[in-house]
């Protein structure tokens, strides 16, 4: 199961959760208006009557419903609440196990490289115009299709508040953006790696080893049980990067049992 399909899964429980709510919310407060309609209108508590105590329960029935009612709805509303937050981050997320992981963060990096682009050339524009108000000569590139009204609008808002600024976007602003495009696509090679391990991961069955000097990396093309996980942390390996990393020594036996047949004499522990 990917990371977005885990999300997704968490999402829908927390969706089912919150109509679970809804229906204990109803039934308190159909409880306590049930018991209440059977109690005239104004009505007090006849104090030495024999209808005393059980007027008083009743009372203490309906606190009861209506409390569990305002309680359970809360708990519906939180839970939409976590299901939406869930929702607007698979929108905005992309992750590394996602099928088309790769071609999203070239897009996107390509993008941002577009964005500082325009920037500069906005950059230059505006130093050319003339005057000297900025606000005037950010107005006087929206007819020439430079920029558009509204960002015209809010750079000459931004202005007001950062008056020192010589120009529409500073420099930190572009080096900022193509510093995330630099890393998006390190990024990039960092999934192609991982991908490629895991396809070894398919091909060898299910699990590769590669062990370099003292350390080996530990690669399951699937989410293996949670035995060989415990097993795993038991060890001292932890997860790196698409992999198990620990000491090559320490390699688990269920984790050795996994590989070829022609390999595990190799990954077996010497003999003092």
């Amino acid at each position: 199961m990917t990371r977005r399909e885990r999300l997704e899964a968490r999402a829908d429980k927390r969706r089912d959760w919150a109509e679970s709510r809804d229906r204990k919310s109803a039934a308190g407060f159909a409880r306590a208006h049930t018991i209440a309609d059977g109690i005239p209108m104004g009505q007090p508590v006849l104090v030495g009557h024999h209808s005393e105590r059980h007027h008083r329960a009743d009372l203490a029935r309906i606190d009861s419903g209506l409390r569990a009612g305002c309680e359970s709805a809360d708990m519906a509303k939180e839970h939409r609440a976590k299901a939406a937050g869930i929702d607007h981050q698979l929108s905005r997320s992309i992750f590394s196990d996602d099928p088309d992981a790769i071609e999203a963060i070239e897009a996107k990096a390509a993008r941002i490289d577009a964005d500082a682009g325009r920037c500069i050339e906005i950059n230059k524009a505006f130093r050319k115009a003339p005057g000297s108000d900025p606000a005037a000569k950010l107005v006087a590139l929206v007819p020439a299709g430079i920029i558009t009204q509204e960002e015209a609008l809010a750079l000459a808002h931004g202005w007001a508040l950062q008056p020192w600024i010589k120009q529409p976007f500073p420099s930190y602003h572009v080096t900022n953006l193509r510093a995330n495009a630099r890393r998006l696509r390190e990024r990039v090679k960092t999934i192609g790696a991982r991908q490629e391990l895991t396809a070894q991961a398919e091909a060898a069955g299910g699990c590769v080893v590669k062990i370099v000097d003292d350390q080996a990396q530990v690669t399951f093309a699937e989410k293996p049980e949670r035995e060989i996980l415990g097993a795993l942390r038991a060890a001292g390996f932890w997860w790196s990067g698409g992999s198990w990393i620990g000491k090559a020594d320490a390699l688990p036996e269920c984790v050795k049992a996994l590989l070829p047949e022609e390999v595990q004499p190799c990954m077996s522990t010497p003999t003092p």
